[in-house]
Parts: C-alpha cells; sequence; structure tokens
C-alpha cells in the first residue's frame, strides 16, 4: 500500500471540491446561528453531503441540527467532528463556520479512497458547542459508540497541538425577594439586585485567591425592572473553569457559598442549577503527532502549549475521556486575534481562513488514513488513552 500517493490523492481530492467548501464556509459565516438552532448550516451541510452521494441521516442523536454518515468496511471507526454553532451577539467569533466545512471535505475526500483499505470513517455534525453540551448528547444517543478514535480541529491565532482545554461548568443563579416602590415604601421590599450584587461581589473576592490556572467569570441576565421598583428577581449565569476536576468541585462549592451567604444576608431566596460538566480535552499523543506530521507535510508547524495558555472550554473535552482523541488548532490570522471576537470573525472569512480550513480538511482526512493503514497506530491510541484513566 504506498500511503503517500493515497495522502496525495486525498489532498487532490479537497482541492478539487475546494470552491464549494469555500462557498459552504462562508454562507454559514453569514448566517450564524446559535445553539439547537443551527438549521440553515445543518441543512446546507447534508444537502452538498447528499449532492455527493453521501446519504447523512438527520436528527442523529435526537438533537434536531445534527447529523451522521459512515463510508467504510471493517477495520476501525475514526469519527471526523465539525461544529456550526455561533456566538450571540458576534456570529462567528469562533471558527466554527470552518470546522463543520473542514470536517465534510475530510469525509468526502477519504470516502474517495477507502477501496481497498479496512476501516470506517464516522462524519458527526455536532450542534450546540458554545452552550448546550451539545456532544454530551451525542454520546448518550449512541453516535460514538464503536469509534476508535475522534478527531477534529479548531481554527485559532497560532498552530498548537495540544491546547489546554478547561473543565468547566454554568451555574444559573436566580435570587427572588419582594417587590416595592423604591422610594415611597422601600422598606416593604426585599431586594433581589442587593442580593445578586451582594453574591457577585463575593465571587469577585474569591477570584483573588482562585489558583491562576482556573477561571470564574459570568454575566447578570436579569437586574430587574425598573428603577423605581425594589427588585423581586435577579439572575446572572457563570461559568466555573479548572483543569482539574476535584479543584473545579471545590470551587464550585466555594461559588456557590458566595450566593448562598448573600440570600442569607438578604433575606431572598436562592435558586440554583448546575450545568453538565465539560471534561478537559485529553489530547491523545500517538494521534497528535501523526496529526502534526500531516501538517507539516502540508506546510504548518504545529507547536506544543505555550505554559501560561489556556482556551476555554469544550465538550470535545467529553469525547476525549470517552475515546482517543485530538483538538488542535490551526491559525487563520497572521498576528494574534482574541476568539469570541469581532476581530475574529471579520478573520474567519478570509482567504488564510479559508485556506487553512481546506489544510484541515486534509490533515484531518490524512490522519484518519494513518489509523486505517498503520495497524499500530490505533493500538497506541488506546494504550495511551487507557493509560491516562489508569
Amino acid at each position: 500500500m504506498d500511503v503517500t500517493a493515497l495522502k496525495k490523492r486525498l489532498a487532490e481530492r479537497v482541492d478539487a471540491r475546494a470552491p464549494a467548501l469555500d462557498r459552504l464556509a462562508l454562507a454559514i459565516h453569514s448566517h450564524p446561528e446559535l445553539a439547537f438552532e443551527e438549521r440553515f448550516a445543518a441543512d446546507a451541510l447534508v444537502a452538498y453531503l447528499r449532492s455527493e452521494g453521501a446519504n447523512a441521516e438527520t436528527a442523529a442523536g435526537g438533537l434536531e441540527t445534527a447529523f451522521a454518515v459512515e463510508a467504510g468496511n471493517g477495520g476501525p471507526v475514526v469519527a471526523i467532528l465539525g461544529e456550526y454553532d455561533a456566538l450571540p451577539g458576534v456570529g462567528h467569533g469562533c471558527g466554527h463556520n470552518l470546522m463543520g466545512t473542514a470536517a465534510v471535505g475530510a469525509f468526502l475526500a477519504l470516502r474517495d479512497v477507502l477501496n481497498g483499505l479496512k476501516g470506517r470513517v464516522r462524519l458527526i455534525g455536532c450542534p450546540a458547542e458554545e452552550r448546550g453540551n451539545g456532544k454530551v448528547h451525542l454520546i448518550e444517543g449512541g453516535l460514538f459508540e464503536g469509534v476508535d478514535a475522534a478527531l477534529m480541529y479548531h481554527p485559532g491565532d497560532r498552530d498548537e497541538i495540544d491546547p489546554l482545554m478547561l473543565a468547566m461548568v454554568n451555574l444559573d443563579v436566580e435570587l427572588l425577594g419582594k417587590a416595592a416602590h423604591a422610594a415611597a415604601e422601600p422598606h416593604e421590599g426585599v431586594n433581589a439586585l442587593d442580593g445578586l450584587m451582594l453574591g457577585w461581589n463575593a465571587m469577585s473576592a474569591l477570584r483573588l485567591l482562585v489558583r491562576s490556572d482556573s477561571r470564574i467569570h459570568g454575566i447578570i441576565t436579569d437586574g430587574g425592572k425598573a428603577p423605581n421598583i425594589i427588585p423581586d428577581r435577579a439572575a446572572a449565569r457563570l461559568m466555573v473553569r479548572s483543569p482539574e476536576n476535584t479543584y473545579l468541585a471545590d470551587l464550585r462549592r466555594r461559588v456557590l457559598a458566595c450566593f448562598e451567604g448573600a440570600a442569607l444576608a438578604t433575606g431572598c431566596e436562592l435558586k440554583t442549577e448546575w450545568s453538565e460538566v465539560c471534561e478537559v480535552v485529553n489530547t491523545n499523543r500517538p494521534l497528535a503527532e501523526a496529526f502534526a506530521e500531516n501538517a507539516k507535510a502540508l506546510g504548518r508547524t504545529m507547536h506544543p502549549r505555550r505554559p501560561s495558555d489556556t482556551h476555554g472550554s469544550t465538550d470535545m473535552g467529553n469525547v476525549t475521556t470517552l475515546v482517543p482523541g485530538i483538538h488542535p488548532f490551526l491559525s487563520i490570522t497572521d498576528r494574534p486575534v482574541p476568539g469570541h471576537s469581532i476581530a475574529f470573525t471579520e478573520a474567519a472569512q478570509t482567504e488564510r481562513a479559508l485556506e487553512t480550513m481546506r489544510l484541515a480538511a486534509k490533515a484531518l482526512a490524512m490522519t484518519a488514513l494513518d489509523a486505517f493503514a498503520d495497524g499500530s497506530l490505533v493500538k497506541r491510541a488506546k494504550e495511551a488513552h487507557n493509560g491516562r484513566q489508569s
């Protein structure tokens, strides 16, 4: 088997689809959709797959905007994951318009060269990464059953093979008080906003004492209805993050105590709701090394994480807890640009971004091909994964 020739053919198949892939990425960019509402993006990606003869299953795993399709026979199963949800206010400020499209390009290129190879590639369209933990639902829906390795990439401003993605949990906080006229009868009220702000300030003081690799942050989602009414309701959504599950559990306890104390002090009723946990991304070293070699062959040098860097959180962490996986970053800019910003949204529609998207499709497809052609890669990936879990 001439793996080099097959990889060359993979690259050619991605290049042959470049105009269509570019149009898809730009169309999704111009129609940003929030978590679980990605109907335009999912429909566009599925329609393109079907135009190429790939009959994708829609509403996969019980999620309306998820999809899945598989090609190949026998051998290991490699999943290639794509995301396509956007952010409120900034649209595709995380570059997800490029990720779903790259995954589709990688899948189709692999399908074209699988004849004679033992292995199956499973494309999984993943909704709601930014909010909602879509991949957790897809795990529960069975889409990762039988998967031996899971591959995806993320746009960034640096080529990084093993980014630190923190474990994260959301906390919704609601304080309930009693409304009253703020000037005539303030003494008749119980100020829910005061309760929220007291808890918020306690949380802010706590942040000084939190480890430098962990984070606590959030927004106030309800601060009252009018300035002349004592607020009877105030609410916030918080995120608590850490690279260590035990420390995350301790931070959860301490953050909750801030608001419990504030509710007690102000006489408010406190209601809280925790989300599922986004787990730490565990970069699988054998798969990462294979991806890095393929990226290098395509002209990109992957760098290790910098000690001071973190990259937020992702439900891909839950996938890499279940199976061996990777989540490298590939740069779509020639200078530092913060993610989740208007500047990154603009970067995600440039020619540099489209070029990176096509390169990512090639590197993902080549890495999956390595798993099919090299009988030891999946074995080494599983050994590394199981060693991490032991």
